[in-house]
């Protein structure tokens, strides 16, 4: 059968969805799956990319965009919808008549505007995955667009329990929605022997950020911490995006700082395996937290706040959750430094943990909507 994947972000771009939708690739093509992916070029990573490219059971084209307005945008629904919808919109209907799916699956709001419109026209199944919370507004034109859009679904699919509340909200059938959980490749993320060592890192306390550097992820408090914290706790950034020159400046002015820049997907398992903790200061609500995952299955525990799905994704058997200031930081982090038994615990725990609840086997909740 064939999938055609909509998407405003995919990889190179750097994000969980991203990653996801390499996964979700993989296991598709690994289960005969043909796909064709339509997406934007990279909007919010510099980096190289293609326009066209293709592999074994699968087609991707990129579309030229403008870079430089999605961050600004997020905050503006409207503004964002205009900027992100036309290219999707417009580009659609061609590959429907190229690669002649038998679904459409699209991820995200944007997304889901050409996957609904033009598969009433070609009477294609039409799935969307929602990765992220939105807060929708409880009545005005906002609200009906979003509630009409998913109500001409066939199915949609939220990454969280919460979210999919905040979708049946909209009034839509509880048949037609569904709750999907990310995956990773337990064989690739996995803990890496000597890695310490491997990256000079031997006799010291390792605190790992990987993300996206914006302002939602909660760096600016996060440096702030680090500039308090014991003096023989290291923090270590691993990311890309539109704060990078500020996150730049400012750790050259903390001594206990390091900003290693981008990271490629294959090289996260050994800075995973290196830290002693990974922390996810989100201050935004966020929609799961792929980089838990990943850690976990390295063991490394993770200290994280509570906001949006991360409780979801996570427990206290594995890490600890914070309240995201200078000082709840700082507390939670000197705490695990100085009680390393504590530590151990957490991620003795991680690998199992990981294992039975984010195996490949949750690609199948994806492909039953496809088929049902």
């Amino acid at each position: 059968m064939k999938v055609l994947q909509l998407t405003v972000h995919l990889f190179p771009n750097v994000g969980g969805v991203e990653t996801h939708l390499k996964d979700l690739i993989d296991s598709l093509v690994k289960k005969d799956w043909k796909v064709f992916v339509l997406a934007y070029q990279p909007l919010s990573t510099k980096t190289l990319w293609r326009i066209f490219e293709q592999g074994r059971g699968v087609s991707i084209l990129r579309i030229p965009w403008l870079r430089g307005f999605f961050e600004r945008l997020v905050y503006y629904p409207i503004l964002e919808f205009i900027y992100l919808v036309p290219g999707l919109l417009i580009l659609t209907p061609l590959i429907l008549l190229f690669s002649r799916p038998d679904v459409i699956h699209a991820h995200g709001l944007s997304a889901a505007v050409s996957a609904v419109f033009w598969g009433k026209i070609f009477r294609i199944r039409t799935i969307i995955s929602l990765h992220s919370l939105y807060t929708f507004p409880k009545n005005g034109l906002y609200h009906d667009f979003i509630k009409t859009l998913l109500k001409n679904a066939d199915f949609v699919l939220s990454l969280s329990k919460k979210s999919n509340e905040e979708v049946k909200s909209l009034g839509l059938e509880k048949e037609k929605t569904g709750v999907f959980t990310y995956w990773i490749d337990l064989a690739k993320f996995i803990k890496v022997k000597n890695a310490k060592k491997k990256l000079g890192w031997e006799n010291q306390f390792v605190v790992l950020f990987v993300g996206r550097l914006i302002k939602e992820k909660g760096l600016e408090i996060l440096l702030e911490s680090a500039r308090v914290w014991d003096k023989n706790i290291k923090l270590a950034i691993i990311g890309a995006g539109p704060m990078e020159d500020e996150i730049l400046r400012k750790t050259d002015r903390i001594k206990q700082v390091q900003f290693l820049g981008k990271a490629d997907q294959p090289d996260l398992p050994l800075y995973y395996s290196a830290a002693d903790c990974v922390v996810v200061p989100s201050i935004s609500e966020e929609g799961f937290g792929r980089v838990i995952i990943e850690s976990l299955a390295c063991g490394t525990p993770v200290v994280a706040s509570n906001k949006g799905a991360i409780p979801e994704a996570m427990n206290e058997t594995v890490g600890r959750f914070i309240e995201v200031t200078p000082e709840g930081i700082k507390n939670t982090v000197e705490y695990l430094y100085k009680n390393p038994k504590k530590l151990l615990r957490l991620s003795k725990n991680a690998r199992s943990f990981v294992e039975r609840r984010y195996s490949e086997d949750n690609v199948e909740a994806i492909i039953e909507t496809y088929t049902m």
